[in-house]
Protein backbone atom coordinates (compact mmCIF):
# COMPACT_ATOMS: atom_id res chain seq x y z
CA UNK A 1 0.00 0.00 0.00
CA UNK A 2 3.18 2.23 0.91
CA UNK A 3 4.48 1.91 -2.28
CA UNK A 4 0.56 2.78 -4.04
CA UNK A 5 0.72 6.04 -2.14
CA UNK A 6 4.41 6.70 -3.74
CA UNK A 7 3.19 5.76 -7.53
CA UNK A 8 0.28 8.59 -6.49
CA UNK A 9 2.75 11.03 -5.28
CA UNK A 10 5.19 10.94 -8.28
CA UNK A 11 2.06 11.36 -10.51
CA UNK A 12 1.02 14.72 -8.90
CA UNK A 13 4.40 15.70 -8.50
CA UNK A 14 5.04 15.33 -12.27
CA UNK A 15 1.64 16.79 -13.31
CA UNK A 16 2.53 19.93 -11.13
CA UNK A 17 5.89 20.37 -12.98
CA UNK A 18 4.32 19.84 -16.13
CA UNK A 19 1.32 22.19 -15.40
CA UNK A 20 3.27 25.12 -14.28
CA UNK A 21 5.63 24.40 -17.25
CA UNK A 22 2.62 25.12 -19.59
CA UNK A 23 1.70 28.29 -16.98
CA UNK A 24 4.67 29.94 -17.36
CA UNK A 25 5.60 29.58 -20.97
CA UNK A 26 2.34 30.46 -22.05
CA UNK A 27 2.29 33.23 -19.16
CA UNK A 28 5.56 34.36 -19.99
CA UNK A 29 6.15 34.33 -16.52
CA UNK A 30 9.01 32.24 -14.27
CA UNK A 31 8.61 28.91 -13.23
CA UNK A 32 8.75 30.01 -9.66
CA UNK A 33 5.74 32.36 -10.23
CA UNK A 34 3.78 29.82 -12.17
CA UNK A 35 4.22 27.25 -9.07
CA UNK A 36 3.00 30.20 -6.67
CA UNK A 37 0.35 30.68 -8.90
CA UNK A 38 -0.96 26.59 -9.01
CA UNK A 39 -0.37 26.41 -5.79
CA UNK A 40 -2.66 28.46 -4.37
CA UNK A 41 -5.65 27.54 -6.72
CA UNK A 42 -8.63 24.96 -5.76
CA UNK A 43 -7.52 23.20 -8.79
CA UNK A 44 -3.99 22.48 -7.19
CA UNK A 45 -5.64 21.28 -3.81
CA UNK A 46 -8.05 19.01 -6.02
CA UNK A 47 -4.51 17.96 -7.68
CA UNK A 48 -2.90 16.69 -4.15
CA UNK A 49 -6.25 14.93 -3.16
CA UNK A 50 -5.91 11.62 -3.97
CA UNK A 51 -9.43 10.61 -4.01
CA UNK A 52 -10.23 13.62 -6.25
CA UNK A 53 -8.25 10.93 -9.34
CA UNK A 54 -7.29 13.91 -10.68
CA UNK A 55 -3.22 12.50 -11.03
CA UNK A 56 -4.96 10.50 -13.71
CA UNK A 57 -5.68 13.49 -15.94
CA UNK A 58 -3.85 14.79 -18.22
CA UNK A 59 -1.31 17.86 -17.91
CA UNK A 60 -3.66 20.01 -20.71
CA UNK A 61 -7.11 18.55 -18.57
CA UNK A 62 -5.38 20.67 -15.52
CA UNK A 63 -4.29 23.28 -16.93
CA UNK A 64 -8.23 23.60 -18.17
CA UNK A 65 -9.36 23.18 -14.80
CA UNK A 66 -6.95 26.04 -13.53
CA UNK A 67 -7.86 28.47 -16.26
CA UNK A 68 -11.27 27.82 -15.61
CA UNK A 69 -10.87 28.14 -11.90
CA UNK A 70 -8.88 31.69 -12.81
CA UNK A 71 -11.54 32.81 -15.08
CA UNK A 72 -13.96 32.65 -11.83
CA UNK A 73 -16.08 29.88 -14.31
CA UNK A 74 -16.91 27.49 -11.09
CA UNK A 75 -19.71 26.02 -13.36
CA UNK A 76 -17.31 24.84 -16.01
CA UNK A 77 -14.81 24.22 -12.85
CA UNK A 78 -17.45 21.87 -10.90
CA UNK A 79 -19.10 20.23 -14.40
CA UNK A 80 -15.30 18.66 -14.86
Amino acid sequence: MKAFSKGIELCQDILAVRVTQMIAKRDSITLTEALRRLMVTETYDLLLDPESYLHFESAEYILFLYDAEQRGDWELWLKS
